[in-house]
C-alpha cells in the first residue's frame, strides 16, 4: 500500500497579501524616518553655523571690552599713585579687568567649540549635512583675534597683560590651534 498526499492551502492568499502590506508599510516608515533624520541633520548644521557666527561676534566684542578695561585700570593706577583716587576705585577696576579677561577667555572657548562642531559635521553619517545653504561648513571667514587677517584657527589666544607693574596676571592658552 502506497499513500500519496498533496496539501494545497486554500486561504494563504490573504496572509501573503497582508505580509506584503506590512512590509510596504515598514518600508514607507523607514523612508519617512530617513527623511526626518536628514531634515534634523540639516537643521543641526544650520544651528551650528549660527552658533559659530555668534561666537565670532562675541569674540570680537570681547576684544574692545578687554582693551577698555585694561586702559581704565592703567589710568586708575596712575590716579592712585598720584593720590587722586582711592584704593577702592583701583580694586574695582582691577576686578573689572579680571572679569573682562575671563569673558574674553570664555568667548575664545565658545569660538573653539563652535568651530570644532562645524568641522565635525562632514564626518556625520549623512553626507548631505556637509552643506548648509549652498556653502561648506568651514566657509565663514572670520578675522583673527587681534585683527592680523589670519584665520583665527591659527592664532593662539593669550590673555592681554596689563602694562602696569605690580599686577599679578597669568597667560592663558587654549589647546593646540587656539581660537
Amino acid at each position: 500500500v502506497v499513500a500519496l498526499g498533496v496539501q494545497i492551502p486554500l486561504f494563504t492568499g490573504g496572509r501573503i497579501k497582508g505580509d506584503v502590506a506590512v512590509a510596504n508599510a515598514g518600508l514607507e516608515q523607514a523612508r519617512l524616518r530617513l527623511q526626518q533624520t536628514r531634515e534634523l541633520a540639516q537643521l543641526d548644521a544650520r544651528n551650528t553655523q549660527l552658533q559659530l557666527e555668534a561666537a565670532v561676534a562675541a569674540w570680537e566684542a570681547s576684544a574692545g571690552t578687554d582693551e577698555q578695561a585694561g586702559r581704565a585700570y592703567q589710568i586708575a593706577e596712575i590716579r592712585y599713585r598720584e593720590g587722586i583716587s582711592t584704593q577702592t576705585e583701583l580694586n574695582d577696576l582691577r576686578i573689572q579687568l579680571a572679569q573682562a579677561q575671563a569673558n574674553r577667555a570664555q568667548a575664545a572657548r565658545d569660538l573653539q567649540v563652535a568651530r570644532m562642531r562645524l568641522a565635525l559635521l562632514p564626518s556625520l553619517p549623512l553626507g548631505s549635512t556637509a552643506e548648509v545653504g549652498g556653502t561648506t561648513p568651514l566657509a565663514p571667514a572670520v578675522s583673527a583675534p587681534g585683527g592680523q587677517g589670519e584665520s583665527p584657527q591659527q592664532t593662539p589666544y593669550q590673555a592681554p597683560q596689563p602694562q602696569t607693574p605690580g599686577v599679578l596676571t597669568s597667560t592663558r592658552q587654549t589647546g593646540a590651534g587656539g581660537p
